[in-house]
């Protein structure tokens, strides 16, 4: 089953939230449910080795946008030319 791409807007829409869980991770890199949860555990890892302490089942966006290397800027531009996929 192919995953559906979002549109700009709508991944704005969730990068704008602080914390990430599995289903956001899903919806920003259009994988499934096992390759989401290997994302946010490889994140949860590396920030609980540098001392941070998180909750359960959640992560910083900002970790998400890094880990992505997400152009925030760009997809500004997209969803305000059209906001086509």
């Amino acid at each position: 089953m192919k995953k559906e791409k979002k549109k700009a807007s709508e991944v704005l829409s969730i990068l704008s939230q602080q914390w990430a869980n599995v289903q956001d991770i899903m919806d920003i890199a259009a994988v499934g449910k096992n390759k989401a949860t290997e994302i946010k555990s490889k994140i949860k890892n590396n920030l609980e080795k540098e001392g941070y302490k998180l909750p359960t089942h959640l992560i910083p966006m900002v970790e998400v946008i890094k880990y992505f290397k997400i152009d925030i800027n760009y997809l500004k531009k997209r969803a305000r030319d059209g906001d086509c996929n």
